[in-house]
């Protein structure tokens, strides 16, 4: 908050060519984004789901994906077709 409140304080009687009000800004505004994923008593934290397991499979898809981006429409229709032809559940 104190960095938000000196970049708009800056920003209003700073001279106009300083970068320090519009770096206060940015720092303030990523760690006013970081304070929001905290754990709180009744939240967990946003990365809580993250288990090494699940890192390793996001690390190879992130790996992966500029290699399969010339497949992706086939892949989509694929999963879609999957999607249609799936068993059905007897109502």
């Amino acid at each position: 908050m104190v960095l938000l409140a000196a970049g708009v304080f800056g920003l209003l009687f700073a001279e106009p060519g300083s970068v320090w009000p519009a770096a206060c800004l940015r720092i303030g505004i990523v760690l006013a984004a970081l304070w929001t994923c905290f754990p709180t008593r009744t939240r967990p934290a946003a990365w809580a789901f993250l288990r090494p397991e699940r890192m390793f499979v996001l690390a190879l898809i992130l790996w992966f994906l500029p290699r399969l981006k010339p497949l992706l429409p086939a892949i989509a229709v694929v999963l879609l077709l999957l999607w249609f032809l799936r068993p059905r559940r007897r109502r």
